[in-house]
């Protein structure tokens, strides 16, 4: 029976002669032929090593050819099998001329049931001479053999791992032949050839596929990856990183050519990050600038952490790099948005402080009450003007209640929910009323130490009233005359511009014309003022309107005080219409606040120093109070003119003066 089934470590037997001249010449090769085989297999080893993995499934079918065809056999391949599958998939075959080929897939459990047993599950070769010397148990598999017309075959286990990967079968079917051990150790090892060179292909293929994989998720994350040799200090980087920091292709980079790339700024912090990883071996972070050759500055995000020695490889610090530029510019973004809306909010603070103020500082006169032909004609102007939006002047005395009038135009208008905005031009020093209108930045004055919103920036949308707009320097009047004609200024220390949407209403007691041509006011000013002009009657030409202004007043006080006034006698009432009211309504009202506080019962009672006539006081021309002083002088220095302390001294004036008024005044016997 020349059937063998030998173990893979089995010491092979030395090749016999003796059925040379019996056997057939291509089924026991000469030593020759051998030695021929042997060349042959050592040129294969020596193709597969340089072979590229596109060429490798071309050469196996070329080397089993050239190694297979010499021995007269009909048909050889490779099959892989799965580790948990009976079926195994023919990677490589070689056939002779008129051989059916075998290709696919087999399942060695229905067809060679017994041979999958002996070679996958045992590990062992099966050598088959002849298909009669099958045992047995081998049936299922001698009618396989016979269908497929096989008369010799050897199939011999490739291991990988511990376990079979590889079936090499060589089959001949035209004539039966024998396999000698010699001939046999040198077909495993072209076997374990063919084997080695496609695990070496999938390892490259994975490797390749793994880089593929690393390199897909570097860039669709954006990212860079580099490699720093601790040891020679060189670095390894990819193409996205070159691309990122702006690196040559052909460039040999080290730690300190990167170095030379990053913001000097920022250099000490990179290097100290590099020196932790390296001691301390924890992953390690850091954001910092490169410079670019144009002067571009982008932000990197760089993580790294240090990789130990392995397998004799030095250590070395691996990580990646992200440009984070576009995040931080939107950070610096966001960081100036949030300064904003902190400005805004203090100068929304600061707005509310000025409206409180002004809330507070609101002119607690009442609703005019009027019957005269005065008042009737300042109402129906005040119907007419209102709801215009045009700019309105304001005439009239002190105390006639001009502010009164501008409040009600204001209220009566599209702009009557906001708060109307004023400003006593009469009340700022001359250096601080273009800053109250118009605001001023932080540093735009000596001492300026904040910023102040102007007037018109509060106005904006309402209506801004301008008490004794006479009172204004003319340097300020024009940026004044620039809001109106243009609505729209700097704040003082800024060159933007500033668009607004306010309404003027100005009020003053002076005579306008009269200032214009004394050049104390501009003139086109006061054209863009005067467009609609209301003239406030003093109380005095408006008498009867003195019983209802009265009475508002006192149901004003009475509610703030308490009290409850029912009556005010006639005589009382008469006394009040009688008067001249210089200070207008305004004196009118603080009369009857000192009477309510005064009054004890439900009846009104006045008391000085309305009640009580003013102390007469003599008329006297300046020439009479001039002779007065200098007499007084004279009086109190004794006659005594010149010297100190004399009565030229304190006058102010020379002696030879002071002797040509004496004379003047006939004061000269007097001091004689």
């Amino acid at each position: 029976m020349n059937l063998c089934l030998a173990e893979k470590e089995k010491t092979p037997v030395p090749f016999s002669h003796q059925a040379e001249s019996e056997a057939d010449p291509s089924a026991v090769p000469p030593e020759h032929q051998l030695v021929e085989f042997h060349k042959l297999v050592s040129n294969i080893s020596a193709r597969m090593i340089k072979v590229s993995n596109e060429n490798l499934d071309a050469e196996i079918l070329r080397a089993m050819r050239e190694s297979l065809e010499p021995l007269g056999v009909d048909r050889g391949g490779l099959l892989e099998v799965s580790a948990d599958s009976p079926v195994v998939k023919v990677s490589h075959i070689w056939f002779a001329k008129g051989v059916d080929p075998v290709s696919g897939e087999l399942n060695l459990t229905e067809l060679f049931p017994w041979g999958y047993q002996v070679v996958v599950q045992d590990g062992k070769d099966l050598i088959m001479a002849k298909v009669a010397d099958l045992p047995r148990e081998a049936e299922v598999d001698r009618q396989s053999y016979l269908r497929m017309g096989t008369r010799s075959t050897l199939s011999l286990p490739l291991f990988i791992s511990g376990r079979v990967h590889h079936i090499f079968s060589i089959q001949a079917q035209k004539k039966e032949r024998d396999w000698p051990e010699e001939l046999i150790a040198h077909l495993r090892l072209l076997g374990e050839i063919f084997v080695s060179a496609l695990q070496r292909r999938e390892a490259d293929l994975t490797l390749r596929s793994t880089k593929e994989r690393l390199d897909l998720a570097a860039a669709s994350a954006d990212a860079g990856l580099w490699e720093i040799d601790i040891t020679s200090g060189l670095l390894w980087i990819t193409d996205k990183t070159r691309e990122m920091f702006g690196f040559d292709a052909a460039l040999e980079l080290t730690v300190e050519r990167f170095l030379a790339e990053i913001h000097p700024e920022d250099r000490a912090p990179v290097t100290a990050a590099i020196g932790e990883a390296c001691r301390t071996g924890k992953e390690t972070g850091i954001e910092y600038r490169v410079v670019s050759a144009d002067g571009r500055v982008r932000w990197m995000n760089s993580r790294g952490r240090l990789q130990a020695e392995k397998t004799g490889r030095r250590p070395r610090l691996m990580g990646v790099t992200l440009d984070v530029t576009g995040r931080k510019q939107m950070e610096m973004q966001l960081q100036d948005h949030i300064l904003e809306i902190k400005r805004l909010r203090e100068e929304l603070e600061e707005e509310n402080a000025c409206l409180r103020n002004e809330a507070a500082k609101v002119d607690t006169l009442p609703n005019f009450s009027c019957s005269s032909s005065g008042m009737q004609s300042v109402a129906v102007k005040i119907e007419q003007v209102s709801r215009t939006g045009s700019t309105v002047l304001i005439l009239g005395e002190t105390g006639t209640g001009k502010e009164l009038i501008a409040q009600t135009i204001h209220r009566l208008s599209e702009r009557g929910r906001q708060m109307m905005i004023k400003v006593n031009c009469a009340a700022l020093p001359a250096a601080l009323v273009e800053s109250e209108l118009f605001g001023r930045e932080k540093g735009a004055f000596t001492g300026a130490l904040s910023r102040q919103v102007g007037r018109f920036d509060l106005a904006n949308g309402s209506t801004l009233f301008l008490d004794e707009i006479a009172e204004m320097p003319l340097e300020t009047q024009a940026k004044l005359l620039r809001v109106l004609q243009e609505g729209e200024f700097e704040r003082l220390g800024s060159p933007r511009t500033i668009k607004v949407d306010v309404r003027i209403i100005a009020a003053t007691n002076r005579d306008l014309g009269e200032e214009v041509e004394q050049g104390r006011f501009r003139r086109d000013l006061y054209y863009r003022l005067n467009i609609f002009p209301i003239q406030m009657p003093p109380l005095r030409d408006r008498l009867d309107d003195i019983p209802l202004l009265v009475w508002e007043f006192i149901n004003e006080f009475g509610e703030r005080m308490g009290k409850k006034i029912r009556r005010i006698s006639n005589r009382d009432m008469e006394i009040l219409k009688s008067r001249p009211w210089p200070g207008n309504i305004r004196e009118l009202r603080n009369v009857i606040e000192h009477a309510m506080i005064a009054s004890k019962g439900e009846t009104l009672e006045l008391h000085p120093p309305c009640a009580e006539k003013p102390p007469f006081m003599e008329a006297v021309t300046l020439e009479e109070v001039e002779r007065r002083h200098i007499r007084m002088i004279l009086d109190a220095t004794n006659g005594r003119i010149k010297g100190p302390n004399g009565a030229a001294e304190r006058l102010g004036l020379k002696p030879s003066t002071l002797y040509s008024r004496m004379l003047k005044l006939d004061l000269h016997k007097v001091h004689s």
